[in-house]
């Protein structure tokens, strides 16, 4: 298990001035143009990059916006495509069908929270054991919620050493662009009440390379937690995805 480290924290200076500002902030997305896909796959992921990457807490998605998305006619699959602009990913989500043609997109907002460490710890206090979701899709990406914890505290300090960047956001010296997902997934995260966005958190897998990890949000920006049967609220966090099929692939 990775170190518990406190993670999105800023010092000095930093944290003065972030005492006179709004806590949680929200970047207005862009739409990834071509030139900032293009600019992703040359990008110098030196410290500069670090330093504003390790910033960023999350990449929002309207669930109403995703809801579109994935009901448009012949979306089969959903990607995460990647881009690069002012030292920072960025991130937006496109419905493809089974040829690969996109569809429709949804941009993302960028979330900056260097208080999420609360927040993040419900992941790391999860279930033990996955849960049957009685879908051999829907299993194969789900993945336990400490395990997304270590993953995503992983790729910070990763960002912290501002060593082996290139190697973790590539595979054989090609940078990765995209990450597929089945559209069925997506689908499955919707049903959830009351999660107006998707989170997705960039993290480590079990073999070091960058990932994109898919998360239920509350109207706070904090982790979902599960309801029982009767509809009472849990301790432990909703189901987390991952699996996500990396371009290219390894």
């Amino acid at each position: 298990m990775v170190k518990k480290t406190t993670l999105f924290g800023l010092a000095g200076a930093a944290i003065i001035m972030f005492s006179c500002q709004k806590d949680n902030s929200q970047d207005n997305g862009s739409a990834v143009s071509a030139k900032e896909q293009e600019n992703w796959l040359t990008a110098n992921l030196d410290a500069n990059f670090a330093n504003s990457q390790k910033q960023v807490t999350a990449y929002l998605f309207s669930t109403d916006e995703l809801s579109k998305l994935v009901e448009t006619p012949n979306v089969e699959n959903v990607q995460f495509v990647l881009g690069y602009s002012d030292n920072t990913v960025q991130i937006k989500v496109i419905g493809v069908d089974k040829a690969g043609k996109e569809l429709a997109s949804v941009d993302s907002k960028i979330l900056k929270d260097p208080s999420y460490d609360a927040k993040l710890a419900k992941l790391e206090n999860g279930l033990t054991s996955k849960t049957d979701k009685g879908s051999a899709l829907l299993n194969e990406h789900l993945m336990l919620s400490q395990e997304a914890f270590d993953g995503i505290v992983a790729w910070q300090e990763k960002l912290k050493t501002v060593s082996g960047l290139n190697e973790v956001t590539s595979y054989e010296g090609a940078r990765f662009q995209h990450y597929s997902l089945e559209a069925a997934v997506v689908v499955e995260m919707l049903k959830g009440k009351d999660t107006p966005n998707i989170g997705v958190f960039l993290g480590l897998n079990g073999i070091g390379k960058v990932t994109t990890i898919l998360v239920e949000l509350d109207k706070n920006n904090a982790i979902k937690s599960k309801l029982s049967l009767t509809g009472k609220t849990m301790d432990n966090p909703e189901d987390v995805y991952d699996g996500t099929r990396p371009s290219p692939p390894y």
